[in-house]
């Protein structure tokens, strides 16, 4: 499923370390080498309609770097964007 550019993806989580250990795109795994960042964008939460609840990760993995988020609505992982 696409969403504005974002890809579902599949995510191995460390429920320990609350962080997640890698995922999978495009039919390949990638091994999460480090988090570098995370953020949360929670807006319009008073309307349904336009509610975004997002929790993101800037990962290092296989040597790039990847933002993945995880939507709490949604229940669901999405790889927003390959930086390089």
């Amino acid at each position: 499923m696409n969403r504005g550019g974002a890809t579902a993806i599949t995510v191995t989580w460390d429920r320990t370390l609350q962080v997640p250990r890698s995922f999978t795109w495009r039919a390949r795994r990638y091994r999460i080498e480090r988090v570098l960042h995370t953020w949360v964008i929670d807006t319009a939460w008073w309307d349904e309609r336009s509610h975004i609840s997002r929790h993101y990760t800037r990962v290092l993995a296989e040597g790039r770097v990847f933002d993945l988020y995880f939507d709490r609505l949604r229940r669901a992982w999405y790889l927003e964007k390959a930086l390089n």
